[in-house]
């Protein structure tokens, strides 16, 4: 096996080119772990986007830092609704992290490629081997280890809550799927968010012109929205004057607005403060 490549890297931004002990089973002997890091490293990345499918060779975490540079060049900014700043379609942190997963519990045995498909909606990173149990620790304890030294990977067990904060102010939410041959990470595209307060606004709309207005949590309970996602829809209507609204938060209250006779929302205003008390 030869190192190269390690090296080369290394000295750029490590201590030192000198291979870590653990490469080491015995003196000149190397050890299995020693693979990783050899321009010979049997395991690869493979990246399908745009039509195109790139295989990386090398060490495995040169291969890893490869393959998010080419993520993020192929991932291009968006704009969420009723955001003033745009985002990646797929957050880089989340991406970062669910890669590192799959690196650090990929079975070496299973002899098969680590895969990141990316379509125009979603993400999935495919890592060879069954289901792990969170907590347990990685797979592969000594890679894990070396990434942490790196500075990449923090062995904390919350990478899984860092992929879901990236979400947590866009309505969607990764899902981890297991199976008895491989685990896939799902990263939806923010940009679903536009497709999904499009496909929930018809339903408000119906609920609100048959019953004039409408609760924030009644609605969320009445057709099976999250609150956050009701919130994004409610906010697009009133942007297009469909309806107007109350109250914040999940006491907030939408009104169906007929026609757009400012005299006619002005008095379903008043109306509606003399019904509801204004929040303190």
């Amino acid at each position: 096996m030869t190192f190269k490549t390690y090296r080369e890297f290394a000295n750029k931004n490590m201590e030192g080119p000198s291979l870590p002990k653990e490469a080491y089973a015995r003196e000149k002997v190397y050890s299995n772990f020693a693979q990783f890091l050899s321009d010979q490293c049997p395991w690869h990345l493979v990246l399908r986007a745009n039509g195109k499918e790139k295989h990386y060779i090398g060490p495995l975490f040169v291969q890893m830092n490869e393959c998010l540079m080419d993520v993020k060049e192929s991932t291009p900014f968006v704009k969420m609704f009723n955001r003033a700043a745009r985002y990646r379609r797929f957050p880089g942190v989340a991406v970062q992290e669910a890669l590192e997963n799959a690196l650090i519990h990929f079975d070496p045995k299973a002899g098969w490629e680590i895969t990141i498909d990316i379509t125009e909606d979603l993400m999935t990173i495919t890592s060879p081997g069954g289901s792990y149990e969170l907590g347990t620790g990685p797979r592969n304890p000594r890679l894990a280890s070396f990434l942490e030294n790196y500075g990449t990977v923090r062995l904390s067990g919350k990478g899984i809550v860092s992929i879901r904060n990236c979400y947590s102010s866009s309505g969607m939410m990764p899902v981890l799927i297991g199976g008895t041959d491989s685990f896939k990470t799902l990263l939806p595209s923010l940009d679903n968010t536009v497709q999904t307060v499009a496909q929930g606004s018809d339903s408000v709309l119906e609920y609100l012109r048959q019953n004039n207005k409408g609760g924030m949590l009644d609605m969320c309970k009445t057709m099976a929205f999250t609150v956050h996602r009701m919130a994004l829809i409610l906010d697009r209507l009133e942007e297009e004057n469909r309806i107007f609204t109350t109250g914040l938060g999940p006491k907030r209250v939408a009104f169906y607005i007929k026609g757009s006779d400012a005299e006619q929302i002005s008095e379903a205003k008043e109306s509606s403060m003399q019904i509801y008390e204004p929040l303190r």
